[in-house]
């Protein structure tokens, strides 16, 4: 409910406006009036409302004169200025100082009604820009930044409390989530279903236990993070309930997780993958994924370790370092769940070792590269990688990447890179699609992976690539 104050020197004019219309009905509530602008400005820094409707001739202090002291300290309260008078002069004024409009006296219950549908459209753009800005701040965790983070979560309704602290929760589903109207919070889109919950106070105990035991269908997991009391225990605690939202992954079903406090090591599957190299004693590879399967038994291991573990044997394999996935959604949607993944390492782990990989006909190395390219341009869009393009087209995914190299002179990685950048600035600059949109249109899954890629690509934010290539 936005928050409404009117100023007017005739008492009867601040109850014409206030009969007009049906403000509640339309998002609205009136909280406060004045009759003088010495009161109404005094009202205004004690009540902070959103929307004010001032008189711009009012004795003592003109309307004009309260917006303009107003603004010199918060800027997010929007003027309407009303008037008798037809006046040229005071329009502009009014327009130079920033109102939202100038409306004429008598009252028109329409114009009224169209003035707070332009305003609410207004407050949705500020906010909408407010929060990517904030998701790039979290995203490059500069503590030179920090003050501002702290301005933009009070502008968007969540004000930072040091000794209170804040609650970060990541949720991954379709839907958002109810029954959290009675906390104070905001909610960021960071991924196609994934939102992230920032909430006052320290809330992980009460969030757990209303999450264990009601879970809504149309999500499929919930990670809650330490609470936090300073900006960069904040980006912590979101990684954190990051990691246990995708939680799913190795439980195997729905659920709400808290963060661990340690996660698992993994060196005793290095080593077996180093003595299965050395000696291509196939039975190193049933060990190996008995012992992953023990240490998922452990209430320390994560969705982390489960991406690690995916790098460790493509590494140990192909020294694909730059060819992995990035992201938790990248490795849910490929492999769905842990069972998926172990099934996929034997499965690779005992072709390669028993050399039954298909050889791929060196003759044909100009059409295959063609092949592969147009699969790529094709899909991607989707959440495509070498993994799942290897698979699609029947191909070795070493020779893929070595043939990349070979005939572009990049990487699988770097192309597909490119073309998902390209895509996202054409959108950027000939669309007025959100920038989260964008990044989900351009084949990101995740927002934070999009906003780092997309700087380290043009040395720009999405939101500043868009302001310097707008037209006109």
């Amino acid at each position: 409910m936005y928050r409404v104050m009117l100023i007017d020197d005739e008492k009867w004019v601040v109850k014409s406006l206030k009969n007009s219309i049906d403000w509640h009905s339309l998002g609205f509530e009136i909280i406060a009036e004045a009759f003088n602008g010495e009161d109404g400005y005094e009202k205004i820094k004690q009540l902070t409302p959103d929307l004010v409707f001032t008189d711009i001739r009012m004795p003592g202090m003109d309307g004009l004169e309260v917006m303009r002291r107003v603004t010199e300290w918060n800027r997010d309260i929007s003027f309407v200025i009303t008037s008798g008078y037809k006046t040229f002069h005071y329009a502009k004024k009014a327009i130079q100082y920033g109102a939202l409009d100038y409306c004429l006296k008598p009252f028109d219950e329409e114009e009224i009604m169209e003035v707070l549908r332009v305003y609410k459209r207004k407050v949705q753009v500020y906010g909408a820009n407010l929060q990517i800005e904030l998701l790039h701040l979290l995203q490059e965790n500069d503590a030179s930044t920090y003050p501002r983070m702290k301005d933009i979560m009070r502008r968007l309704g969540l004000p930072w409390d040091g000794s209170a602290g804040v609650t970060a929760l990541v949720a991954v589903g379709v839907c958002s989530l109810p029954h959290l109207n009675s906390m104070p919070h905001l909610v960021l889109q960071t991924g196609l279903n994934k939102r992230l919950y920032l909430m006052e106070g320290d809330r992980t105990e009460v969030l757990y236990e209303r999450f264990s035991a009601f879970l809504p269908d149309a999500i499929t997991g919930i990670g809650i993070g330490t609470c936090a009391h300073d900006i960069e225990g904040l980006v912590q605690a979101i990684g954190e309930a990051n990691t246990a939202a995708h939680h799913f992954f190795i439980a195997g079903h729905a659920g709400c997780w808290r963060a661990v406090s340690q996660e698992s090591r993994l060196d005793a599957l290095k080593e077996i993958l180093w003595n299965l190299r050395r000696t291509q004693n196939m039975n190193n590879i049933a060990l190996f994924v008995e012992k992953g399967k023990e240490l998922q038994e452990s209430s320390c291991f994560t969705v982390r370790n489960a991406l690690s573990l995916y790098h460790l044997v493509l590494s140990s394999l192909y020294q694909l370092d730059e060819e992995q996935l990035l992201t938790y959604e990248e490795l849910v949607g490929r492999f769905h769940d842990l069972e998926g993944l172990y099934d996929y390492i034997k499965s690779l782990l005992t072709e390669h070792y028993s050399h039954t990989s298909p050889a791929t006909e060196l003759v044909s190395q100009n059409s295959t590269f063609h092949r592969i390219v147009t699969f790529v341009d094709d899909h991607f869009r989707e959440n495509i990688s070498l993994q799942s393009v290897s698979e699609q087209l029947d191909l070795n995914l070493s020779y893929i990447s070595q043939l990349f190299r070979k005939e572009s002179k990049e990487t699988f990685l770097q192309y597909l890179t490119k073309k998902r950048i390209a895509y996202a600035c054409e959108l950027l600059v000939t669309t007025q699609t959100t920038v989260q949109e964008i990044s989900e249109l351009a084949g990101y899954m995740d927002y934070f992976h999009f906003a780092k890629t997309f700087k380290r690509s043009t040395g720009q934010t999405a939101t500043q690539y868009r302001e310097a290539h707008s037209i006109g």
